[in-house]
């Protein structure tokens, strides 16, 4: 099953232009709070009309502006996931689930909601009431009642961001589980980094009602196209440079804090020129901490910057490390696991080196940057 659309629609003071094209595969929603991304999942699935354009679920038109196609919500069979579960207060977790398909026998019906009471880990509490689940339990109820209709798109809300963490890694590892399981084209809105990371198959960035950015979660996230994907999708180390030279795959840009540096060029991007600006940078856990105690690597033998350690922060099984490179007022921010944090004993004042991977640079030229 796939989703393809070409959307406008414009509100007092905001509106979206959005299109993109997905197959049977789990497409991040990802951007800043009021970005969009919930009036975008409105539009597709027939809550709010579009002012314009075409909605197709396996190339077939469920809406289009120009023939006036709009088939009603109830046809589209897209299944609707909101934040706040809209479980039924007065009916139990079987009665909520059964809901959307009363009009099976009782047989296939039963057996059917019985299989998702399993598949949710929801067994033993088929006659209890909303109010006497935990936010887990009725988020996997919704979840559940939304698969008994078996939509063919599946749009689903910022599902977990009300959850603590720990409850939210589970309904992760569940859904990717259930996704595996009943594979169908979908759409999950966060605004969460990591959770982006861990859930994209495909990732679509949409800022201030328009789409940044829409590929891999290895495309997104390490080649970013604009500024602002780099920015949200936290890659802090960003820098302005001119092309100095083009050595076969390899760029040298110069920039007055960092120096000269090589970086791998991307031939599926745009086009590099000696002397233009780019805007370039490298994400956190890219840069390597090199140890003194070891020879250099041939992979990370480019780009190696002196400096000091100015501060860290410890994340749970991570620290960030705020780096300064020596003689300028220049800082990078540095991701580095706990393991390699205590091997290499990183503290305060520490003096390290620290190498810019050449193959983990993205660049962009100058002329292409979005602020």
């Amino acid at each position: 099953m796939s989703l393809s659309f070409q959307v406008k629609k414009h509100l007092r003071r905001f509106s979206i232009d959005v299109g993109f094209s997905t197959e049977e595969e789990l497409t991040v929603l990802f951007g800043p709070s009021g970005a969009g991304k919930s009036l975008l999942l409105n539009v597709l699935s027939g809550i709010a009309r579009p002012d314009s354009g075409f909605v197709k679920i396996n190339d077939i038109e469920v809406f289009n502006s120009t023939t006036g196609i709009n088939i009603p919500i109830r046809e589209r069979r897209i299944g609707y996931l909101f934040q706040d579960y809209a479980l039924f207060p007065h009916m139990t977790v079987f009665e909520n689930i059964a809901y959307g398909i009363n009009h099976l026998s009782k047989n296939r019906m039963k057996a059917k909601v019985e299989e998702l009471i399993a598949l949710m880990r929801l067994i033993g509490f088929e006659d209890r009431l909303p109010k006497e689940l935990s936010g887990g339990q009725k988020q996997r109820t919704a979840l559940a009642r939304t698969l008994a209709t078996e939509p063919r798109i599946l749009f689903l809300d910022e599902p977990f961001s009300a959850l603590d963490y720990q409850v939210r890694e589970k309904l992760r590892a569940d859904l990717s589980l259930i996704h595996q399981r009943y594979p169908m084209t979908t759409i999950f809105v966060t605004h969460d980094l990591e959770e982006a990371f861990v859930m994209g198959e495909k990732i679509a960035i949409i800022n201030n009602g328009r789409l940044e950015q829409f590929g891999t979660k290895d495309e997104v996230f390490y080649k970013p196209k604009t500024r602002n994907v780099a920015k949200f999708l936290g890659s802090r180390n960003i820098f302005t440079g001119r092309v100095a030279s083009l050595n076969g795959t390899i760029a040298i840009i110069n920039n007055p804090d960092v120096g000269e540096i090589k970086a791998l060029i991307d031939i599926k991007g745009p086009q590099l020129l000696v002397g233009e600006d780019v805007t370039f940078g490298i994400r956190p856990e890219e840069i390597m901490v090199i140890r003194p105690d070891r020879p250099i690597d041939k992979k990370i033998q480019d780009n190696i910057l002196d400096g000091e350690v100015v501060t860290t922060i410890g994340k749970g099984a991570s620290h960030t490390v705020y780096f300064k490179i020596k003689g300028t007022d220049t800082n990078l921010k540095i991701e580095i696991p706990n393991f390699a944090y205590r091997k290499l004993n990183l503290s305060k004042g520490k003096q390290i080196s620290v190498s810019l991977k050449r193959e983990s640079i993205w660049m962009i030229p100058e002329k292409q940057v979005k602020v």
